[in-house]
């Protein structure tokens, strides 16, 4: 069974109280009788010195002294003359005429007279002699001093054992109660001073137990400059400590992560791209094969079908050049390899003028196409101008290879905070909304059957994916009523920076 610190602290000082206080009593019981016999022999002895000064030094107004003694410390007094007259005893006392002796008329009942003759003749003027009397008329014990004052005046000292006794008992009694105040009152300062020892402990014991489980909120804030002070300060630093340490590991960590999934992904799409690629290149290879084969062979004989085999072979080759020239230029924006070569120029001036440069391509395809700039002319941006473009011709074509009947395309351009947004806007089917997150990864194509019909090679989108990635911009798609709008942004320069 686990006991607590507190438990603890508790009995062992509780114990020490309830040790010492039966020592004490112990103590008293068996000895403070005896001590109180010694005490008093001295104080005999003391008083019977007093009294021996002041007779010697004015025996004849010695009475004075002698009440005073007999008042203050409670000792009965007899004084004999060499034949053992009692010349005085006390309270009971009559001056004669002013001289030395005095006249005793019986009042009291009188001592042993042979006991204390016996014990007359062993005094000496030097060494006076105390033993315990037992008065057989009294039926009491007393302690007695015998001394001479000189050769003519002998001393009797007495107190009743029966005094001592019941002091000593008083005595045990007030010990036992006092005692009992010392284990009861001792009992409740311990068990507060044990809590208040143990709290800053148990406070310390809940901080490690969060930080064993890397919960390193909890501090220590106990105002103590001991040694819990000191552990808790250090406690409170390894927490710190801790807590920043573990912090760097996950951050490390999670970059780890970061980092191996990155790889991970990057192996998929070398994996993807390899296979992508194989598939792509397959069908033109063997197309220029077949027919560069059938031009071996001579399998035809018309001039007509060998200008067609070379326009098949020169067709594949030029869409075989182009995929490779749109991966190099992927693979180079994806892994950051180029500058972005940012300026500030008029956005709608470079609609305007790529749509001047492709007006037969327009043409060719029948396809009726607006620019809209909500009365904005002067909208400048801060990018690179070549790749701009490029993704503005990436939407374009792809809107001319998807349109529908109406062949509708619209531009526009708008300024939405610190941005500019460039929509292009086809008429046309919409894309099934499960793979609107798809058709940015390279290769990918909705219709394989449609794309491989105008050339696409599934790069486009990829290619305005990583190119606003590079400027750090958004791009996206949306499936309208009657058609498909793509989108991009542009960082905005404010009207007050153009030119500087």
């Amino acid at each position: 069974m686990k006991i607590s610190l507190k438990t603890k602290l508790f009995s062992a000082y509780f114990g020490l109280i309830l040790i010492f206080v039966t020592i004490s009593l112990v103590l008293s019981s068996t000895l403070l009788e005896k001590y109180y016999y010694s005490k008093k022999e001295d104080s005999m002895l003391q008083t019977f010195y007093s009294i021996r000064e002041a007779y010697v030094a004015d025996p004849d107004n010695v009475l004075i002294d002698l009440e005073k003694i007999e008042n203050l410390r409670g000792i009965g007094l007899t004084i004999f003359d060499k034949d053992f007259n009692i010349i005085y005893q006390s309270r009971q006392r009559v001056m004669n005429n002013g001289v030395r002796r005095f006249r005793f008329e019986p009042k009291e009942p009188v001592p042993d007279f042979e006991v204390i003759k016996r014990n007359f003749s062993k005094v000496t003027m030097d060494k006076p002699i105390i033993d315990n009397r037992f008065d057989k008329r009294m039926e009491s014990s007393f302690v007695s001093l015998y001394g001479k004052l000189d050769d003519n005046v002998l001393v009797y000292l007495g107190t009743p054992v029966a005094a001592i006794q019941e002091s000593a008992k008083i005595a045990v009694r007030f010990y036992v109660f006092t005692g009992i105040f010392m284990v009861i009152f001792g009992g409740i300062f311990i068990y507060l001073l044990s809590r208040r020892l143990t709290k800053p402990i148990i406070k310390l014991n809940e901080i490690a137990k969060r930080m064993a489980v890397l919960d390193f909120q909890e501090k220590f804030d106990g105002k103590v400059s001991d040694e819990i002070g000191t552990l808790g300060e250090s406690i409170n630093s390894l927490s710190t400590q801790l807590e920043q340490s573990i912090g760097e590991l996950k951050a490390a960590n999670q970059k780890l992560i970061e980092d191996i999934e990155k790889e991970r992904k990057i192996d998929e799409m070398r994996k993807g791209f390899i296979s992508n690629v194989s598939h792509e290149l397959k069908t033109p290879i063997a197309l220029i094969q077949g027919y560069a084969e059938g031009l071996k062979l001579n399998i035809i004989d018309d001039e007509e079908n060998k200008n067609y085999y070379c326009e098949v072979i020169i067709d594949e080759a030029n869409k075989m050049n182009n995929m490779v020239r749109k991966l190099l230029q992927l693979s180079e924006l994806e892994f950051n390899s180029i500058a972005l070569d940012k300026e500030e120029f008029c956005i709608c001036e470079l609609i305007r003028n790529l749509l001047k440069k492709n007006s037969l391509l327009f043409s060719e395809k029948e396809a009726k196409v607006n620019f809209y700039n909500n009365g904005l002319e002067n909208i400048r941006i801060y990018a690179d101008y070549y790749f701009t473009e490029q993704v503005l011709m990436n939407y374009l074509n792809n809107a001319l290879n998807h349109l529908d009947d109406r062949k509708k395309i619209d531009i526009t351009a708008e300024v939405l905070g610190n941005k500019v947004r460039v929509g292009v806007y086809n008429s046309g089917e919409k894309i099934p909304e499960e793979v609107l997150e798809n058709i940015w990864q390279s290769f990918y194509k909705v219709d394989k059957a449609r794309t491989r019909a105008y050339g696409g090679t599934g790069l486009g989108l990829s290619i305005v994916k990583a190119i606003q990635k590079a400027h750090n911009n958004e791009y996206g798609v949306e499936n309208k009523p009657d058609g498909v709008l793509f989108w991009f942004e542009c960082d905005l320069v404010p009207l007050d920076q153009i030119g500087n």
